[in-house]
């Protein structure tokens, strides 16, 4: 019997150790997006752990027990004023963002009851960035068309059919939805006339030509013994958009695997950047992905919140009568790099004064080259003096048919 029990205790510490392993400080921000690149090799692919991080925030407000601690843990964050704090930091970033370059309908969806706190719907807008709606689940045809009707209405027929019927029925109580469409438009935009047909080296040695997008410019730029990056700014306040490009064109998945393993690699490779006058080219891309993040942040040690028993949600009500979990979070994508973006418009007073920029430099002066002619890291950020939030991530193989099942992406 006592043999018994020892074993028995080993066993279980084993399991708590893998459970351990997988729930670590600030784990979704170094790990969710980077999981999606690693699970679908030679993919193009764009996502947003920052899409995801908001109503995550949202939910951690009102969490207890093991919930809120895996929330925190994952979320990286200490005390509810972090929780609130992260979206009154993006809040003015992401406004100007939505004047001319995205397009966002984003959604906590609970099922329908009188039971609701109206401060976890009145509060959500202002305080944490996210719009909660009810809505009849028990009605499920009925639900997917009004959410995939609203979602498709919002972002001007941009997305369509985020839900189907495999994601809603009678049990679903609550569903995150985010849907984003981003056209970035430069702070300096390029000029078409450069724009040419130029070889670009896909991941398999195969050589074809597309049309890539040229400046010359004073670049933040960097290098090293893995790959060489550069980042540009977007009109928007803050925005700006960073190139990891690899050595080779083989050498991509092992910089991922780099960028995945090693804390802040991102961070701290465009903290060392420095200007530098470049000849740079780079395709203009479209990417659409479709991801149902629920398996990805199980797997980070989200799991109590997906419990319908236990979930510790139940703050979500006036009293804890009830129980409520989240069943589905679900995301796409579409973002669009091209030569000019939407439009171009004034900086606005509220988005903080104007730094002076560098003029561009004229086409005829010959300078060291980034040529990004082969497959590519890139991420679309907010930067801040003191952090920097990646709104968008993704990775860039070379134009491909891009998925069009709305389940293409699971875990």
């Amino acid at each position: 019997m006592f043999k018994l029990n020892i074993f028995t205790l080993l066993i279980f510490s084993i399991f708590l150790m893998r459970t351990f392993c997988e729930l670590t400080f600030d784990n979704l921000n170094e790990k969710l997006v980077m999981s999606l690149i690693r699970a679908k090799p030679k993919t193009n692919i764009v996502a947003s752990e920052v899409l995801v991080r908001i109503p995550l925030c949202k939910l951690a407000s009102v969490a207890n027990g093991d919930a809120r601690v895996e929330l925190m843990t994952a979320l990286g964050y200490k005390d509810n004023a972090s929780l609130s704090g992260y979206y009154a930091g993006l809040k003015r970033a992401i406004k100007t963002m939505l004047i001319t370059d995205l397009t966002l309908a984003h959604r906590i969806f609970v099922n329908y009851t009188t039971e609701i706190d109206p401060k976890f719907i009145t509060y959500s807008i202002d305080n944490y960035g996210i719009k909660v709606d009810k809505i009849g689940f028990n009605f499920p045809k009925a639900a997917i068309s009004h959410i995939n009707n609203l979602i498709s209405s919002i972002t001007y027929r941009r997305i369509k059919n985020i839900v189907d019927e495999s994601d809603i029925n009678k049990q679903t109580q609550m569903i995150i939805i985010t849907a984003a469409h981003f056209k970035g438009t430069w702070e300096f935009p390029f000029d078409l006339r450069q724009t040419k047909l130029t070889k670009f080296q896909r991941i398999d040695g195969k050589v074809i030509r597309i049309p890539m997008m040229s400046k010359n410019y004073q670049f933040q730029h960097v290098e090293n013994s893995d790959c060489q990056a550069i980042s540009m700014h977007f009109g928007s306040w803050r925005a700006s958009f960073t190139i990891i490009l690899p050595n080779s064109q083989q050498q991509l998945p092992q910089l991922l695997d780099k960028i995945y393993n090693e804390k802040a690699y991102v961070h701290n490779l465009v903290k060392s950047m420095k200007g530098r006058f470049l000849k740079v080219t780079f395709p203009r891309f479209k990417i659409k992905t479709f991801v149902d993040w629920t398996g990805f942040v199980k797997e980070l040690g989200l799991n109590s919140i997906f419990n319908s028993t236990s979930s510790g949600l139940d703050g979500i009500f006036k009293n804890s009568t009830k129980s409520i979990a989240l069943n589905k979070i679900k995301q796409k994508v579409f973002i669009q790099i091209d030569e000019v973006g939407v439009a171009r418009f004034a900086r606005l007073d509220f988005a903080g004064p104007e730094e002076p920029s560098q003029e561009p430099m004229p086409n005829f002066v010959a300078l060291p080259q980034f040529t990004a002619d082969r497959p590519f890291y890139f991420d679309i950020s907010l930067d801040f003096e003191t952090a920097r939030y990646q709104m968008f991530t993704g990775v860039y193989y070379g134009p491909e048919e891009t998925p069009t099942n709305v389940n293409e992406f699971h875990f």
